[in-house]
């Protein structure tokens, strides 16, 4: 694929998630009017293709398919490109979750080979999908107990999430970050969004979210800030989302007690 000096290239990790989905179609439109090559990793190419139909057939685009695990892979998908995107992750508090240390572990391997491997190779910025459950300042806006609570309900992906991400922060030589801290994640239309380093709301629609993501990647200043939150401007809204915040909760304490007895 030829492209030209002012080409954006954006390498895509999870992308057929929830919130990876939204950035890709995001991306999709912008290329119609931009310089933009989007380089997607996928487990699953035509859970892909079912996502976002022609997809295969747009020229600024390439597809990479392997396990998460394949180096290979991820240097195919990351050789070249000015920004990289994460949205992995795994919702459900799993015991043994490791999508996301599987996930950093490769691109740092990947990046290592490509340093070593290509002349005048420059280092990506990426963008990372995070949590406000590791932002000290959005934390302290919680009840202690509330706090508490979350982080055991989801044990088992923050933990994955806590060592995949200082895998990644600690490897300055081959990246810089951004993490991106969202509060809840809701299932619901896009209200617009509200990116901010100072407080996060209650919730934030996937909509919502891929659109910042969107946002930021294109805008080098967001490159500067090493955290950002954010939320949807409607993401206060407690009597809304209580329901589905309890259930999750209920449940990943659930699989949190089975865990430690079983």
């Amino acid at each position: 694929m030829v492209t030209s000096a002012d080409t954006r290239t954006i390498a895509i990790f999870g992308a057929t998630g929830q919130t990876g989905r939204v950035i890709v179609r995001h991306l999709l439109a912008q290329a119609e009017s931009r310089p933009l090559q989007l380089q997607i990793y996928v487990r699953d190419r035509a859970k892909l293709f079912t996502l976002c139909p022609g997809i295969d057939t747009k020229p600024h685009v390439q597809i990479f398919q392997g396990a998460l695990t394949d180096v290979e892979v991820a240097k195919s998908t990351i050789s070249g490109a000015h920004i990289v995107v994460s949205t992995l992750g795994e919702n459900d508090n799993v015991p043994g979750v490791r999508v996301l240390q599987d996930g950093a572990n490769s691109i740092i391997a990947a990046l290592e080979d490509l340093k070593a491997q290509q002349k005048g190779w420059q280092k990506p910025h990426v963008f990372y999908l995070s949590s406000s459950t590791y932002n000290a300042r959005f934390a302290a806006e919680r009840p202690p107990f509330v706090h508490w609570l979350i982080k055991t309900a989801f044990s088992h992906p923050y933990a994955d999430l806590a060592k995949a991400q200082a895998r990644l922060i600690e490897s300055t030589s081959l990246l810089s970050i951004t993490l991106i801290q969202p509060p809840v994640l809701i299932e619901e239309e896009g209200t617009g969004h509200e990116i901010s380093n100072e407080s996060v709301r209650l919730a934030v629609s996937y909509e919502d979210l891929g659109a910042a993501f969107t946002e930021m990647v294109l805008e080098d200043r967001y490159q500067e800030l090493p955290a950002v939150g954010v939320s949807s401007k409607l993401g206060d809204r407690p009597a809304r989302y209580a329901p589905e915040i309890f259930r999750r909760i209920f449940w990943g304490m659930l699989a949190h007690i089975k865990s430690l007895v079983f």
